[in-house]
């Protein structure tokens, strides 16, 4: 295995590692900010599921720009790691959407993120396996959820799905010795991957954290006096 980001192919130097990588790596943080202000406002959130979401994000844009700049932590397990779990907690609030009982996901979350995490510790070259297989759960039950109607296709899914396409596309291309990696460049797919994965998962966290019923009587029409 060679040094954090080799294949990501932005020039890593010994003072700065890979620069565009790791700043754009802060865009989950920012998205993981704006997340949690907003859930944190809507009165229909969840607010233990937007704290955990949230934070989820925010641990994957630091674990990434550390792994992509001074990589002074355990990698890959920071980088991986993080985003994983943002993956796990999503997979988590859909299984409940899905009318799953909000006890039994909760433990059977803990294990499974407990031993996800170590397997991409002791096994380091698992991790996109591992990731894959959370992204495939998510996928599968996102399709199940909006089979049976149980949630309404918003503007911002359709952004999200962008989004993530545009992604896949760009990462494929401006891989280390992919057709679009210029080493030196400020432009940065990789880079660019990050900024639009983030948007996707801010997306997918608008449109499917908002669950609890907003209160009737805010609503309810004001009686003269």
């Amino acid at each position: 295995m060679g040094p954090p980001g080799s294949g990501d192919c932005e020039a890593r130097s010994e003072v700065w590692g890979q620069p565009v990588l790791a700043v754009s790596s802060l865009a989950y943080v920012i998205v993981g900010l704006w997340v949690l202000i907003w859930g944190l406002r809507n009165n229909r959130v969840n607010r233990w599921e937007t704290v955990l979401f949230a934070g989820a994000l925010m641990a994957a844009g630091l674990g990434s720009a550390d792994y992509h700049g001074p990589a002074i932590g355990p990698e890959p397990l920071l980088h991986d790691g993080g985003l994983a779990l943002a993956l796990v907690v999503a997979f988590g609030i859909d299984l409940r959407t899905l009318g799953f009982a909000a006890r039994p996901i909760v433990w059977w979350l803990a294990g499974g993120t407990t031993i996800l995490l170590g397997v991409i510790a002791i096994i380091p070259v698992a991790s996109p396996a591992l990731a894959g297989v959370a992204a495939l759960g998510l996928v599968i039950a996102e399709i199940l959820i909006y089979r049976r109607s149980l949630r309404t296709i918003q503007p911002a899914f359709w952004v999200g799905v962008g989004a993530l396409a545009i992604g896949v596309v760009v990462f494929s291309l401006s891989r280390t010795c992919g057709p679009w990696c210029q080493p030196d460049s400020w432009l940065q797919g990789h880079g660019l991957w990050h900024v639009l994965t983030a948007v996707a998962l801010g997306c997918w966290g608008y449109v499917s954290l908002p669950r609890v019923p907003a209160d009737p009587r805010s609503h309810a029409p004001r009686v003269a006096s």
